[in-house]
């Protein structure tokens, strides 16, 4: 009896077992079973909603951005061609660079030695005209007085000299330049004439009884100091920048020994003919190197004509040249520095940003694609509010840069930075 009654409880247990998990597992299943209706629902698209952008409130500025390029402008080279004599003449048998005392990039000075070759210095000097022959005694021009105007501002004065006119004074300020430089004084010698032996001619009798001409002395000459062509070089305004040395020492001279600039940096832009309305002298403008990362403000000088590559035809005005090597037709931008370049762009391949318009102080701004014309032609915003709420605002449009417009509430409707407006949907 106790056995079956066991029997009977195990065999109710197990039915109740199976009845409950035969409950979940409907109820599981139920979850699992949608009507059409609910299917309907579960695949139909989100409520329409709107994309918005705050209003700001911001200095617009609208800019043009354009490459340009740094070039040294007019350059002036010396190019040794002759050894002048010295007081202690020598000869020597060629031409050769025998000292180099500046590199590339180096600011130049007035009357200091830069390339010396075959024991001649090469210098400098203030002057806006090329040294283009020797300046000797008694020579007269606007190239002396540019050497006398020269050596008296290093210090050495042309004593009672005409201007113009290599005198005697020019002469011994010369020879100071040279003691100075630590060079023997190049010279030019001339000859005096002959005279006779006692200083007097044999004249009446004396003649008669001496027919043989008196003996004379050999001529003697007389050493003046002067300037070679080949020693000096003019440039309009130190210090200036050495562009290039193209020698060592022991090589033969046989072309330029040094190059400097004869005045400062120039650079040139190439503008985009269809942003050329946009963009007039005055205009402010900003440079930067990425390569160096050096920065500098400018203004806008002049806008050239218009220059197509491959016609043969380039920028050449006292900005520079621009080659014309490639690329599409452009036109050369000329920009003037607020103050002197840095070095540090010399060469350099440039960003020019040129700021073509900006509004004097903060204004509202939206962005162009919040406003909406209508039938009427008024303009207008969508503002929505933080509970989801629209309302429209009538607005004027003022400046325009870089994808934001100026606006001004008009009829008293309100509209302040912040305040959030549609720009699609």
């Amino acid at each position: 009896m106790g056995s079956r009654t066991a029997r009977r409880r195990r065999a109710v247990v197990g039915v109740a077992a199976l009845a409950g998990l035969l409950s979940v597992g409907g109820l599981a299943g139920s979850g699992l079973v949608r009507s059409p209706s609910q299917a309907a629902a579960d695949t139909r698209p989100p409520a329409p909603s709107v994309i918005t952008a705050p209003v700001t409130r911001q200095v617009l500025r609208s800019t043009v951005v354009l490459r340009g390029t740094f070039a040294d402008g007019r350059t002036v080279s010396a190019q040794p061609s002759s050894v002048a004599e010295t007081e202690t003449p020598s000869r020597p048998a060629q031409l050769m660079v025998t000292g180099v005392f500046t590199r590339a990039g180096r600011s130049v000075r007035a009357a200091r030695a830069l390339v010396e070759y075959s024991g001649r210095p090469v210098f400098a000097l203030p002057g806006a005209v090329p040294a283009y022959r020797d300046l000797v005694h008694g020579e007269q021009g606007g190239d002396v007085e540019q050497l006398q105007k020269a050596l008296v501002a290093q210090g050495y004065g042309t004593g009672g000299d005409t201007a113009g006119v290599f005198g005697p004074g020019t002469e011994h300020a010369v020879r100071e330049l040279y003691r100075h430089l630590g060079y023997p004084v190049p010279v030019t010698r001339d000859a005096s004439p002959p005279s006779a032996s006692d200083g007097k001619a044999a004249t009446g009798a004396d003649a008669s009884a001496s027919p043989t001409p008196p003996p004379q002395e050999a001529p003697s000459s007389t050493a003046h100091a002067m300037v070679p062509a080949s020693e000096v070089i003019f440039v309009p305004s130190l210090p200036a920048r050495v562009v290039s040395v193209p020698v060592q020492v022991g090589d033969p001279v046989k072309g330029p020994v040094i190059t400097l600039a004869r005045g400062g940096l120039t650079l040139t832009g190439q503008l985009d003919p269809a942003q050329a309305g946009l963009v007039t002298p005055g205009m402010k403008v900003s440079v930067l190197s990425e390569a160096t990362g050096a920065q500098a403000r400018a203004t806008v000088e002049s806008v050239g004509a218009l220059v197509t590559p491959g016609d043969g035809k380039a920028d050449t005005s006292d900005s520079g040249t621009v080659a014309t090597t490639g690329g599409g037709a452009y036109r050369p931008l000329a920009v003037k520095p607020d103050k002197a370049w840095n070095t540090a762009f010399a060469g350099q391949d440039v960003r020019i940003t040129v700021t073509a318009a900006s509004t004097a102080k903060p204004v509202l701004a939206v962005p162009e694609a919040a406003i909406t014309a209508g039938a009427d032609t008024h303009t207008s915003v969508t503002v929505v509010t933080t509970a989801g709420e629209r309302r429209t605002v009538r607005v004027a449009t003022g400046a325009s840069a870089d994808g934001m417009v100026q606006v001004t509430p008009e009829d008293g409707a309100h509209l302040q930075a912040g305040d959030r407006v549609v720009v699609g949907k």
